[in-house]
Formats: structure tokens, C-alpha cells, sequence
């Protein structure tokens, strides 16, 4: 964009080939300023997203998975108290602690004081350096120039187009 930037100054000082001078230096303008804020807030939206819908799910699936195993061992292990052949003394005091044991199982609450919170978020952010070396950006600011005041309006037009077509299906 400093560049573009250049070249456009030094056309308009020879007062030669502006207008092609000009239309690069709005195009770089816009892609350092527009595309990457409206990339960053897409990034925001999706992290967003995943942190609270995508991964609280999957952590009561997690769970309920987690129920369901121990579900499942706790009637193996009753059952295996209950099948083996107690011979010796000894073997029949450890199949009493393993049916007490098992008997002490609370399958709904064996994994809670496990359970982890959600991951931290990071927070996405934009690099401001860019913004800096030319001055007069400023970050989450879209700004309003002669270069990009034509993209700019068009899509103000384009926004106040939308909702009129839009009041009007509601009139209907």
C-alpha cells in the first residue's frame, strides 16, 4: 500500500497516468483496511460460535458417554462378584470389597469432579502494526476517503436498497 501510495504521489506530481495511480492505491487501500476487519470479525463469529454451542455439546456428550462406561462396569463388575466360586477365605473377603465397591458406585456423579470447564478463549485480534506505519488508519474504523468513498457508498446503497425491499414485503 505504501507503494501504491508512492507511485500515486509521484503521478500526481508529473500529472501523468493518475487515474491508474489512483485506482491501484484505492484497491491496496482496501484490501490492507476492508478485507482484513471483515475477516477478523468472521474469525470472532466462529470462535464465538464453537465456544458456545460446538464445544459446551461435546462436552455433555463427553459426559454422558462418560455415564454410560461406567454404567456398564459397575454390572460387570457386579456380575463377575457374582459368577466366581469363593474357595478360600481370603477370596471371599475380596469379593466382599469389590461388592461394596461396586454397591458405592454413583454412576451420575463419578466423573463430575473430573469434568473440566470449556478451554480458555484466545482473543482473536488484528495486527495494528500495518495500521501503524501508515497513520491514519485506525483499527475496526473503516476509512472514509476520495479513494474509498465510491466502494463505500455503494455499499451504503446497496444496505438501504435491501431494507426498502424489505419494508415492503412487510407492508405486503
Amino acid at each position: 500500500m505504501n507503494s501504491a501510495k508512492e507511485q500515486y504521489k509521484e503521478a500526481l506530481a508529473k500529472g501523468k497516468e493518475t487515474e491508474k495511480a489512483k485506482k491501484h492505491y484505492y484497491k491496496t487501500t482496501m484490501k490492507l483496511h476492508a478485507l482484513p476487519i471483515l475477516a477478523l470479525k468472521g474469525a470472532q463469529f466462529h470462535q464465538n460460535q464453537y465456544y458456545d454451542t460446538t464445544l459446551s455439546l461435546l462436552m455433555d456428550a463427553l459426559h454422558k458417554m462418560q455415564v454410560e462406561i461406567i454404567k456398564a462396569l459397575t454390572g460387570i463388575f457386579y456380575e463377575y462378584s457374582q459368577i466366581t466360586s469363593l474357595v478360600t477365605e481370603e477370596i471371599v473377603n475380596v469379593h466382599k470389597e469389590i461388592q461394596m465397591s461396586v454397591e458405592q458406585i454413583d454412576h451420575t456423579t463419578g466423573y463430575n469432579k473430573y469434568k473440566t470447564s470449556a478451554a480458555k478463549e484466545q482473543e482473536i485480534g488484528l495486527d495494528t502494526s500495518i495500521l501503524e506505519k501508515n497513520g491514519n488508519l485506525q483499527a475496526n474504523k473503516i476509512m472514509w476517503s476520495n479513494l474509498t468513498a465510491p466502494s463505500l457508498q455503494a455499499r451504503t446503497d446497496a444496505v438501504t436498497l435491501m431494507s426498502q425491499k424489505q419494508a415492503l414485503k412487510k407492508l405486503k
